[in-house]
């Protein structure tokens, strides 16, 4: 047995006596901390665009739907003229968002939510009703993915987390719940209505499946083979019906495209054409986005560009980090936006956007700024002394992208800077997979030189740190996997990996049933690691843990940092607190006068962090002037 295996049974016997020991966290000062804090405002309000839809005006006369998302208020959708640009703004009085869109046989607008489930509904005949929530069909769903309209006339929604689909009656306002489409997935991700009267579902994320549901029987049946099946998975299985009224799947793993027939599938050579975005005089939607749309008219091969305005509430923020010259960096999450604050200025700019769900992690290294970024863990860099922003792989582009970062990255939780001048990501796993990686990129070429899959089996990376005097990278992971999967582990651990051995030296449980270790931070020669309201101080050369403390409150990801004044400064969901690494005792520097939903940039003089859609920061207390002098 080595020395460092036997510092991880040590860490593990020495936890229980510390934990029990473990000291509340010193009171805030006298003296108002709390007045410290202040709101800077709302950074980004474009609201992200879940879908474009066409559908009658209710004048007789036709419109474009723009549907968006948005965390400030609920929902919102958008009715355009299309040959004018003139815009109506509809705000739902329930729902943040709605991936599933689409217009009834009744000629009204449907959209199903996340975060409830829910059905809404927009009648354009009657627009002063603005749009009206129905109802919830299934009580236990949280999702509505997508809709069709089947061939008798009712809209058919596939959904999270018990991969259901549901039913509803636009003649009589009845919901119905039609039961699992799965015994053992969480997804029911695509739906598709057959010329057959058949309803068809997209399965996953751990076995992919092809499921047709008959409404005249209540009967359903997979249209995999076992063969097919395994060949799939992991994965999940599409559905759409094509331009050409039938109803084609795909379900990875290689077996490519099939066509739907009855309940037989056959290969097709080629994808199926999506339907075309169409208006009743041919012209058809070749484009649209967030205030924009382009119309082309077949006839004459014209197309023509138009604008729409509407007004958002605020969009989440999702992570920030600090970047070059003292900047504050955010990024929100659908629509994946950055945006940066100067601390001199007072000024918030937002950048721009790129492809992906939202930034996991920032990282500045020499002026520059890495941002990795869901889904793939897509590596990025921006340069700030260029004066735009145009996201792209090209050579001029700014930021520009280079792509995931390897096997068994998806979210790209945690990215610092490691031995030799390298960045270390670690990130959970992409869905229906267990086991997440950490990846070394080599900024000088800006590729993955090495990548550890399944550096804790079964378990997504979830916060990292390298301690130079040890020469050690520690971290914590989380013991869960991707979408749609159910852990494997008991509980997360604390690990450390040697990177000249290139092998783990030490995994430990420091709390039994922890869900994560979602911050972790060397310091002095020391480690510290969180884990839900724990703080743990960790000696790398006894390899052991040496001190507990109590945190006032949970801890945010990666929200714990060192200051130049030699403290730590950390975030839990309710207060800002700081360590003295000496002796890992935990202050609480201030409450905080609204939740804290993400972090963290620590500047010089503050910590920022996100409370939904504004930007806070909290002041840290200047220290006093030496004896005689006097502050200008």
């Amino acid at each position: 047995m080595t020395a460092r295996s036997q510092g991880s049974i040590a860490a593990v016997a020495a936890l229980a006596a510390l934990a029990a020991a473990g000291g509340a966290p010193a009171a805030p000062p006298e003296g108002g901390a709390e007045g410290s804090f202040e709101s800077l405002g709302v950074p980004v309000r474009t609201g992200g665009l879940m879908g474009c839809i066409v559908g009658p005006d209710g004048r007789g006369g036709e419109a474009l739907y723009f549907n968006f998302n948005q965390s400030g208020a609920p929902l919102f959708m958008v009715q355009v003229d299309p040959d004018t640009g003139e815009a109506c703004q509809f705000t739902a009085p329930q729902g943040p968002g709605a991936w599933a869109f689409t217009l009834g046989p009744d000629g009204r607008i449907y959209l199903g939510t996340w975060d409830g489930a829910l059905i809404l509904r927009f009648d354009p005949r009657e627009p002063g009703k603005g749009i009206e929530v129905l109802g919830k069909p299934s009580a236990t769903e949280s999702y509505i993915w997508q809709y069709a309209v089947g061939t008798d006339g009712k809209p058919y929604g596939c959904t999270y987390p018990g991969a259901k689909l549901v039913r509803f009656d636009p003649a009589t306002g009845g919901m119905e719940d039609l039961g699992r489409m799965s015994e053992s997935e969480m997804y029911a991700r695509s739906v598709a209505a057959g010329a057959d009267g058949k309803v068809y579902v997209g399965i996953g994320t751990q076995r992919a499946d092809v499921v047709a549901y008959d409404p005249a029987t209540g009967r359903r049946r997979s249209l995999l083979a076992e063969a097919l099946r395994e060949k799939a998975s992991p994965g999940t299985a599409q559905v759409m019906r094509g331009a050409d009224g039938r109803v084609y799947a795909h379900a990875g793993g290689g077996i490519g495209w099939m066509l739907i027939d009855g309940e037989a599938l056959a290969p097709v050579e080629a994808p199926p054409e999506a339907p075309p975005l169409r208006l009743r005089d041919g012209r058809a939607v070749t484009a649209h986005g967030r205030g924009t749309f382009t119309l082309k008219d077949p006839a004459t091969g014209k197309t023509v560009e138009r604008t729409f305005r509407y007004e958002g509430a605020g969009d989440p923020i999702f992570v920030l980090g600090l970047g070059p010259e003292g900047c504050v960096y955010g990024s929100t999450a659908m629509p994946l936006e950055v945006f940066r604050h100067d601390p001199r200025s007072g000024r918030s700019e937002h950048l721009g956007g790129m492809p992906g769900g939202e930034v996991y992690s920032f990282l500045e290294r020499e002026g520059k700024l890495y941002m990795c970024y869901y889904g793939g863990s897509v590596m990025n860099l921006y340069d700030p002394a260029k004066p735009y922003w145009r996201w792209g792989s090209a050579a001029d582009s700014n930021p520009i992208s280079f792509g995931g970062v390897g096997d068994g990255h998806l979210r790209p939780r945690a990215m610092v800077h490691g031995p030799d001048g390298m960045v270390l990501v670690g990130s959970e796993p992409p869905y229906g997979q267990l086991g997440g990686a950490m990846a070394v990129w080599d900024p000088r070429s800006n590729v993955t030189i090495e990548n550890y899959r399944h550096l804790v089996r079964d378990q997504s990376i979830v916060s990292l740190a390298y301690e130079p005097r040890s020469g050690l990278v520690f971290g914590g992971s989380g013991n869960y996997g991707g979408g749609g999967t159910r852990p494997a582990a008991k509980e997360a651990v604390f690990f450390a990996f040697d990177p000249r051995r290139k092998q783990k030296v030490l995994e430990a449980t420091l709390v039994p049933g922890a869900v994560k270790y979602p911050a972790t931070c060397a310091a002095a020669g020391m480690v510290f690691t969180t884990a839900g309201d724990k703080l743990f101080a960790f000696d790398p050369e006894a390899m052991k843990v040496t001190a507990t403390a109590d945190l006032p409150g949970t801890q945010v990801d990666v929200s714990l940092g060192l200051h130049e004044n030699g403290k730590l400064y950390g975030l839990t969901s309710s207060a800002v607190y700081s360590v003295d690494p000496a002796s890992a005792k935990v202050s609480i520097e201030a409450r905080a006068p609204r939740r804290v939903s993400c972090g963290f940039a620590l500047t010089r003089d503050a910590v920022y962090f996100g409370s939904g859609v504004e930007l806070w920061r909290w002041r840290l207390p200047q220290d006093p002037p030496p004896a005689g002098k006097h502050p200008r």
